[in-house]
């Protein structure tokens, strides 16, 4: 049976991943750092997925083992043998992974006779592919160099697959279990692979990728966040009640239209397809099954207002292509206000504190006074005083 190893065992990796290569024809090796998660997969060697919408079904992925990232040996033989490599570890697990990849790989490219491998990257990182080639190259003898780049693929992908937070409640049906929307497409880079390409179900290989990386960030992402953080405004504690508002989804769905507009022009898909793209977002933050809390989409606001990230760098991107930010401009003034309860948000809350929301801007957005898009918040922060949401 082919081997895939998933770093990563969360949400992502075995409610999304994981069913993929288990219903390709995959051996899936789960690698994570946490005890209690490795021993249980070991323990039932498979795991049921729910499938939450109007039809709600369960898949049960089986043909599943796990090892801890710190038992490397174990990990690099099996990099050694594997078909497909995959990541989703999150920005802050990167470095660490890329780590103990770099020992199996060097093993691999020392033999006589190569075999191609490639590792599709899970990751929403601002470059996740020089990301993790840095990281990987750091740790391999120079010597290695060239045939890594010739024998080791990179590969993108967009993941867009809704996975909400699991809860205590949910742990006590299975301890394992995953509550995941029907969506289940795997956009990647089609031009990244080395080798044979592998055959993975919901695979979808997509020319030229810079196009859908900028879909997912300044499309999915950002019109996800501007639902969040303005919903948190009016008290909201689900995504679905937030785009049930209808100022909220309008709001939302303009700012998604802008980006929409702005990849048109840069980078050429289909306005319509984008357009309904969107429609198809909105619909599916409509489901209440999901449960998908406005809490886990907005965690982490310093990240999220970072340039580059979905509000600042689908602003800049519309700028770049002559469109106006308005309305992801009122999603980032929203943003500047979030009151949530994680580190980052109380961080967040003390710039805004001692410093004004022009701190935020200047510190956190690296958007200076000069910048048009400085202005365009503080005018959109006003409207939202005057409708009462600040």
């Amino acid at each position: 049976m082919k081997l895939a190893l998933q770093f990563g065992a969360g949400n992502i990796g075995r409610g999304f991943l994981g069913q993929l290569f288990y219903e390709s024809g995959y051996h899936t090796l789960f690698i994570d750092v946490v005890p209690e998660l490795v021993e249980q997969i070991n323990k039932e060697k498979q795991y049921p997925v729910k499938i939450i919408g109007d039809n709600e079904y369960t898949i049960t992925v089986k043909n599943v083992d796990a090892l801890l990232l710190t038992e490397k040996e174990e990990i690099s033989n099996a990099i050694q043998r594997a078909d497909i490599v995959a990541t989703a570890v999150g920005a802050r697990g990167i470095s660490a992974v890329a780590e103990v990849l770099s020992s199996g790989i060097a093993k691999r490219l020392e033999e006589n006779s190569i075999s191609p491998l490639n590792i599709i990257i899970c990751e929403n990182l601002p470059e996740p592919k020089t990301t993790v080639y840095n990281e990987i190259t750091s740790h391999l003898p120079q010597n290695l160099l060239e045939s890594f780049d010739e024998n080791i693929g990179l590969v993108e992908a967009s993941i867009g697959r809704m996975v909400p937070i699991i809860t205590e409640e949910v742990k006590k049906e299975h301890p394992l279990l995953v509550r995941v929307e029907e969506y289940c497409e795997l956009p990647v880079d089609a031009d990244a692979f080395k080798g044979d390409l592998p055959q993975i179900k919901g695979m979808k290989l997509c020319r030229p990728f810079s196009g859908y990386v900028h879909r997912k960030l300044y499309v999915h992402n950002l019109t996800h966040a501007v639902c969040a953080y303005l919903g948190k405004l009016k008290n909201y504690k689900f995504i679905w009640e937030a785009v049930a508002d209808g100022e909220i989804c309008k709001i939302t769905k303009n700012a998604g239209i802008e980006s929409a507009r702005a990849i048109h022009q840069l980078d050429g898909l289909s306005f319509q397809e984008l357009e309904d793209y969107i429609e198809d977002l909105l619909k599916r933050y409509s489901n209440k099954h999901l449960g998908d809390q406005i809490e886990r989409v907005a965690r982490d606001p310093i990240r999220k207002l970072g340039p580059g990230e979905r509000f600042i760098g689908a602003a800049m991107y519309c700028f770049k292509a002559g469109i106006i930010p308005e309305h992801i401009s009122i999603g980032i003034a929203s943003a500047l206000f979030y009151k949530g309860e994680d580190e980052t948000s109380q961080k967040l809350r003390e710039i805004r504190t001692q410093k004004g929301v022009e701190g935020i801007l200047k510190e956190i957005c690296q958007i200076e006074e000069t910048n048009p898009l400085f202005n365009l918040v503080k005018q959109a922060m006003e409207k939202l005083k005057i409708n009462n949401w600040l």
